[in-house]
């Protein structure tokens, strides 16, 4: 287990990715499609700046209703000028998560109540997947740390083999065969329906 330094480290640097990522989209990138077929290039950032805001509101106590109700302005949240709407957000997700007690609470999430530490190593997660999913549509170098993809398989390999991660609908089974030779990078990806 990671100590909690470690993974807030792990935390500014997946969202540091996802900033620098939000700033290499071009202007007629926005409505391109992504590896999240629901979701253009614009609602992909609006979807993790959302994410990092809900972050903060849970562990700040937050409700899981309150939560899901933010993501109905995914599609707006990018707003005129997403790189600094991102960066405003990546600051309260490390704000809230430095406060004294902040990862010794309980979040109310909709898949139900665990631990903040949890919470971060899914937030961390989120950013690894989704910066692989913007990275692959702006095609552009994802640029990741291999720690970092480490951190995310992690949490979400044992969930896979169980069901877990799928029962929740919020992750497709994968469809493809994963290569005999994938690289860490591209087993999370394949677990995470990619």
């Amino acid at each position: 287990m990671l100590r909690a330094m470690d993974v807030l480290d792990a935390l500014d640097a997946s969202a540091e990715r996802v900033v620098k990522l939000v700033g290499q989209v071009g202007p007629e990138q926005w409505d391109s499609p992504t590896p999240c077929t629901e979701w253009n290039v614009r609602t992909l950032v609006g979807h993790l700046i959302v994410g990092m805001q809900g972050y903060s509101e849970l562990l700040k106590g937050g409700s899981a209703a309150e939560y899901v109700s933010m993501f109905g302005r995914q599609g707006e949240a990018a707003g005129s000028d997403p790189v600094a709407a991102c960066e405003s957000a990546v600051r309260s997700a490390r704000a809230a998560s430095a406060e004294p007690g902040a990862l010794e609470r309980t979040v109310h999430h909709p898949i139900g109540d665990f631990p903040a530490r949890r919470w971060l190593v899914i937030r961390i997660a989120e950013n690894v997947v989704h910066s692989w999913d913007l990275a692959t549509a702006i095609g552009v170098d994802l640029g990741l740390d291999e720690q970092l993809a480490g951190i995310a398989y992690e949490y979400f390999a044992p969930r896979a083999k169980d069901g877990a991660l799928y029962s929740t609908g919020l992750f497709a089974t994968p469809t493809r065969p994963l290569p005999e030779d994938a690289t860490l990078l591209e087993q999370l990806v394949h677990l995470a329906g990619r």
